[in-house]
């Protein structure tokens, strides 16, 4: 009975240690508890643009924030956020590439909207290695099990070139295999749009505290990028997940750097 009992606390401990290092690099740790903004007390505080020549402009203006409000979250305890954010993805998960692109337009209600702080909740699980998954689960903030490296491979890809396809191993050409092996596999890791977002942010806020705060996680999570994406030649793999709906060449399987084509072409014997 001891001995079950020791390796379930030894499990325990173990599992508390792994969510530890996740969001070390952020130093917003936990959400403190605020009203979540509410549309018919927040317009008058939005800018009001004025349009004479066409008013189905405005109307269309204000119909979007009026989405945007529908969509604004707050953290739970069960996942762990540490912001409110706003997320209006197609299902149960938060998208990083989805996040980062309303944060911009969310920008323009700053201080008075959820915005630019949605990527606080992905800071806030980035891996020891600056890794960030690009869709996490919204009811326990986890990481989306298809982009977990559960058999801790070196770096592949679960779906190959397209959703559904065949995964591949990546070949590293013209320097050696990371170490130690990726928490997540390429689908999650795809591209720097973090940072993008960030300074799109500060362009509007001139929240220079902000910089401060999430400037080692970016730095980490490039870090991550360089250690994980970059080939020998310099230039970053990329998969299907760069943009789901971009067309690919067959080039790009198994590590390739190749930039998507109109057309997939087949590939030339040697």
């Amino acid at each position: 009975m001891r001995n079950i009992l020791t390796c379930v606390l030894m499990i325990l401990f173990s599992k508390v240690s792994i969510s530890q290092e996740q969001g070390k690099y952020f130093d917003k740790k936990y959400y403190l508890k605020a009203p979540l903004a509410v549309f018919s007390e927040t317009k008058n505080k939005l800018p009001n643009p004025v349009f004479d020549d066409d008013s189905n402009m405005i109307h269309g203006y204000w119909k979007a924030w009026e989405l945007a409000f529908r969509n604004f979250y707050e953290p739970m305890a069960e996942n762990g956020f540490v912001s409110q954010y706003i997320d209006a993805s197609f299902n149960e998960n938060t998208f990083l590439w989805d996040g980062s692109f309303m944060t911009m337009f969310c920008n323009y209600g700053h201080p008075f909207v959820p915005g630019i702080g949605t990527l606080d909740n992905f800071y806030s699980k980035q891996h020891e290695t600056g890794e960030i998954c690009r869709e996490i689960v919204r009811s326990t903030g986890k990481d989306y099990s298809s982009w977990v490296n559960m058999e801790n491979r070196s770096l592949f890809s679960r779906y190959g070139n397209s959703y559904g396809g065949q995964s591949w191993e990546v070949s590293y050409l013209g320097r050696e295999i990371p170490q130690p092996n990726p928490v997540l596999t390429l689908d999650a890791l795809n591209h720097p749009i973090l940072a993008w977002a960030e300074i799109e942010s500060f362009k509007i806020t001139g929240d220079k505290n902000r910089l401060a705060l999430v400037y080692k996680p970016l730095v980490q999570y490039f870090s991550a990028l360089k250690k994980y994406l970059r080939q020998g030649n310099g230039l970053y793999i990329t998969d299907w997940a760069g943009m789901d709906n971009s067309p690919r060449n067959s080039w790009i399987e198994g590590g390739g750097t190749a930039v998507a084509g109109n057309e997939r072409p087949e590939r030339q014997p040697a």
